[in-house]
């Protein structure tokens, strides 16, 4: 019975105590672990603050895709180690928010549409790629 209480302790501990992270609040902070996911290469990350479309889907899908395939280990890395710049906040509206940002690796502007959606900010790669509000 002892041992059972033990291995029983040792499975949760192991699978039991993963760390939740909490969804982003705002906008800007769904925009920043978007983006901070998608440097990383953290698509499962991205994909929960992702506007659930299947055109937002598929956009994410190729973006992994790339990552995984295109990108060597070294501009991995580069990724990962480059902080997220942000340069200007426009608020469209009360759901939509619009952010202008870059990354010290890449040093490329790129806007991302941030909405209100069901309640929850959500990115929605659409604008990104399109610039359609």
């Amino acid at each position: 019975m002892h041992r059972l209480l033990i291995l029983i302790s040792g499975f949760l501990l192991v699978f039991g105590c993963e760390p939740k992270t909490e969804r982003p609040a705002d906008a800007l902070s769904t925009a920043r672990v978007f983006i901070r996911s998608s440097l990383d290469g953290d698509y499962k990350m991205a994909e929960g603050l992702l506007w659930k479309d299947s055109i937002n889907l598929l956009v994410l899908k190729e973006l992994e895709k790339s990552y995984e395939r295109k990108m060597s280990k070294d501009e991995k890395e580069a990724f990962k180690n480059s902080s997220i710049l942000i340069h200007s906040l426009d608020q469209v509206s009360d759901s939509v928010v619009i952010i202008s940002y870059s990354n010290t690796y890449q040093k490329k502007k790129m806007p991302i549409k941030v909405i209100l959606k069901d309640g929850l900010w959500q990115v929605d790669l659409n604008y990104t790629f399109s610039g359609n509000l």
